[in-house]
């Protein structure tokens, strides 16, 4: 297992393994992490492999999601619009929950295939509260190239 990102301010470390991403908290109680489970279940239960409390943390193991991150990706008007596109569509399909952050990173390519990964935000929130943190995610992501309108 290896360490790949350590947030000190959000207390939390993330692993690898060769087929998973696994999580650890700290300063949550084990109640904050019952009800992540089962919003995550509700919007991508392929998703969690195993999740349960640690010795002064507590953990959960994700899918390894094959592909490349978008942010590695040329930003060209046909590819905003395509991740645009994407983001919009994958609201729609979890909604009433939104996946809550659109950085570019958290989205992974796979020829096709578009999948969100670190769903650590996934709640219910105000639909305009949902499209307008996508608008400022994407527009951070993609500059003056990004029509906010397109949302």
């Amino acid at each position: 297992m290896e360490l790949v990102k350590e947030n000190i301010e959000k207390e939390r470390e993330v692993y690898k393994t060769d087929t998973s991403y696994i999580k650890h908290w700290h300063g949550k109680d084990f109640a904050w992490l019952l009800a992540h489970i089962k919003r995550l279940e509700r919007v991508r239960p392929d998703y969690i492999i195993n999740y349960g409390p640690g010795d002064g943390f507590m953990w959960a193991e994700f899918a390894k999601l094959e592909g490349t991150p978008a942010s590695e990706f040329e930003h060209t008007p046909e590819f905003i619009e395509r991740i645009t596109e994407y983001c919009v569509n994958n609201y729609k399909e979890t909604y009433p929950y939104a996946h809550g952050d659109w950085v570019l990173s958290n989205i992974i390519i796979n020829g096709n295939k578009i999948e969100m990964c670190d769903w650590d935000n996934v709640d219910k929130y105000p639909k305009e509260e949902v499209l307008e943190k996508m608008r400022s995610d994407l527009k951070s992501a993609f500059g003056d190239k990004f029509d906010p309108t397109s949302i």
